[in-house]
């Protein structure tokens, strides 16, 4: 499927044309506390596709979003804009809109080379819903924004997973072709792939569902040969082998997450060895206690399992990191991540998820690394099924591009 992709779909070279608007997907989704960005990588991943865009004198209209309604990290995207700026020493207008007359407006002005940051999409309650993208063809977004542009680029790679009008629709009405981020991580990809008897997968992070879906089609593909948890899939999949204290079995309960328990037991009855258990966790008093007890809520995996991990990371030739091992947040409950990120630093080591990236820099690993995805889940998700966004690419060049 890579490897199709990658011969297939047009690459930034056929949609760089002096004059001609286009219509660019990016993802810089980014890790905000008290209103301020904490991580700026995914920003800075995507400058080198609006630089080249902008060069070549196509006229640049970029769709991002930030966070989900409801939620702490819902913002305005003008606070990305100024970093979009620093980093691309290009100016990007920004207007507080994304299909009204004013953005409408914005666009059609637009000069040769000048990149316009449209509002967070997610503003429009349709990017929320996930449908087949001849559906999201039709959604307000795409009808009002499509007929003003030539082409289409998709470079999201972290949203590659989501079946949301700003990612599937457009492909079905204009002429698309992946930017600079999406090459990178799809190459990456192909790469693990060919070495997939000696890739090793290590999952960790809160999105337990999506993560446990991803893990059971990896290995079942034969996509790694071994796949190492922490975080809160970690605790999931701990609670499937030993049960819980009162406070385990309350915030399963709470979170929605024991029928997730569940299905993290099935797994461990189909592939037993080939998914490898914390031995034990660190709750929020420093203290280590044993996953065979899980009378406590963790907040980090503990020094036997860190040591338990190193050592079976050397026997691989590539690693794959999604998630951190606990709540980074908190400087002392991000030892296990760091340490984890060290051993895969050495060998070679491809990272993803906006928390994981955040705790590779403070450590100082980024320039050690084979690959730094800008995806977390959509990483994951690719070894596992064929991505949405790809899917919708593929039909794009069926009706535009033969």
């Amino acid at each position: 499927m890579l490897e199709h992709v990658l011969s297939t779909i047009p690459t930034l070279d056929k949609c760089s044309i002096r004059g001609k608007i286009v219509l660019i997907r990016i993802d810089i989704n980014s890790p905000i506390y008290n209103g301020k960005i904490l991580d700026d990588y995914r920003i800075r991943a995507h400058v080198r596709t609006l630089r080249e865009l902008a060069d070549s004198g196509a006229r640049v209209v970029v769709l991002a979003h930030q966070g989900r309604p409801g939620q702490d990290d819902f913002t305005s995207l003008s606070i990305h804009r100024d970093l979009l700026e620093k980093y691309s020493s290009r100016a990007v207008d920004f207007i507080e809109d994304v299909i009204g007359p004013a953005a409408v407006e914005k666009i059609k002005g637009l000069g040769e080379g000048e990149i316009l940051l449209l509002e967070n999409v997610r503003l429009l309650a349709e990017e929320l819903i996930e449908a087949p993208p001849e559906r999201h063809a039709q959604s307000w977004l795409v009808a009002k924004l499509s007929p003003l542009a030539n082409y289409y680029v998709f470079d999201g790679f972290a949203v590659a997973h989501r079946s949301q009008p700003s990612v599937v629709g457009f492909p079905m009405r204009l002429p698309s072709c992946i930017g600079r981020v999406m090459e990178s991580e799809l190459r990456a990809l192909a790469e693990i792939w060919r070495n997939r008897e000696r890739a090793l997968l290590i999952v960790g992070g809160a999105k337990v569902p999506e993560s446990i879906r991803a893990m059971a089609e990896a290995l079942e593909r034969g996509a790694v040969s071994r796949v190492l948890v922490g975080g809160l899939v970690g605790l999931v999949f701990a609670a499937s082998k030993y049960g819980g204290g009162p406070a385990v079995r309350s915030f399963l309960e709470k979170n929605g997450l024991v029928a997730e328990v569940e299905r993290a037991r099935r797994l461990l009855e189909i592939y037993g060895d080939s998914i490898v258990l914390p031995l034990d966790f660190r709750n929020s008093r420093g203290e280590v206690f044993k996953a065979a007890e899980l009378a406590d809520l963790p907040v980090d995996i503990g020094d036997g399992t860190v040591e338990l991990y190193k050592n079976t990371i050397k026997d691989y030739d590539m690693v794959v990191v999604t998630g951190p091992m606990g709540k980074i947040e908190d400087q002392e409950a991000a030892r296990g991540t760091i340490e984890i990120l060290k051993a895969a630093s050495e060998r070679r080591a491809v990272i993803g998820g906006g928390h994981t990236i955040l705790a590779a820099e403070r450590a100082g690993l980024i320039e050690r690394l084979f690959h730094v995805s800008t995806g977390g889940r959509a990483f994951l998700m690719a070894f596992s099924e064929d991505l949405p966004a790809l899917k919708a690419l593929l039909k794009s060049v069926e009706r535009f591009w033969r």
